[in-house]
């Protein structure tokens, strides 16, 4: 039998609120019910329970348990996808250069990693009508031997790859979205002047496993080639 790990504790407990079958103001089981339902020990289960409130799913009451939380109405789940959030048909991702880097205090604060190591940076743009709309930087900590970094490097195609070296459910992603003037480098790819600005999309890939960065990334998208969605979660 396949051991139980505590996102899928998660994930059983968020469908079940996301179906009504558990309501806002719900109390549930304790955590020895819990434990003993899912044959987890209390320290797995903890670590479940933990998530659900960060994800705020549910709230703890010292003492009394862990309650459903009422829905919030002004609270957005927002969709970005690289290529997908581009408005009109993509026709072309061109790769301009694959490389390993030293990273700056802005990348070791981003991947949480030390002056001594090595990063690997990515460059892509992003082309719709011959018209280069976005243009893409991708960094992740360099560790020889890692799979998905090897696959990066030998094939330089990264869209997708987080998702098909990890399960999406084991990844959290935050975006950070700005107007601003970008640098020159990108200024030139994507042939905007001096006083123009664009959407810098910040996004950063964390692993649920050891809420560790996976890569952190900067989209730099045209002003009228970008669009974004987003509806209320529960």
């Amino acid at each position: 039998m396949r051991k139980i790990l505590y996102l899928d504790i998660v994930n059983d407990i968020k469908g079940k609120i996301e179906k009504g079958l558990l309501k806002p103001g719900d109390l549930l089981p304790s955590e020895n019910e819990m434990a003993e339902q899912f044959d987890v020990s209390r320290t797995t289960l903890r670590k479940s329970l933990a998530l659900l409130v960060n994800e705020k799913y549910i709230y703890t009451i010292a003492g009394k348990g862990n309650y459903v939380c009422e829905p919030t109405a002004n609270q957005y789940q927002f969709y970005f996808d690289e290529i997908d959030s581009l408005k009109g048909q993509v026709e072309e991702v061109k790769l301009v250069s694959v490389g390993v880097i030293t990273p700056g205090r802005k990348l070791m604060r981003e991947l949480k990693i030390g002056s001594f190591e090595k990063v690997i940076k990515i460059q892509k743009a992003v082309s719709i009508k011959n018209e280069v709309i976005q243009y893409s930087t991708i960094f992740l900590p360099y560790q020889k031997g890692n799979p998905i970094v090897e696959d990066v490097i030998n094939f330089a195609s990264f869209h997708g790859i987080m998702e098909t070296g990890k399960m999406q459910f084991q990844l959290k992603k935050i975006i950070n979205i700005n107007l601003v003037h970008p640098p020159l480098e990108v200024r030139e790819s994507l042939k905007i002047d001096s006083d123009e600005s664009c959407f810098l999309v910040a996004q950063n890939i964390i692993s649920l496993e050891d809420n560790m960065p996976i890569s952190y990334n900067e989209f730099y998208i045209k002003k009228n080639f970008f669009t974004l969605t987003a509806e209320t979660t529960l």
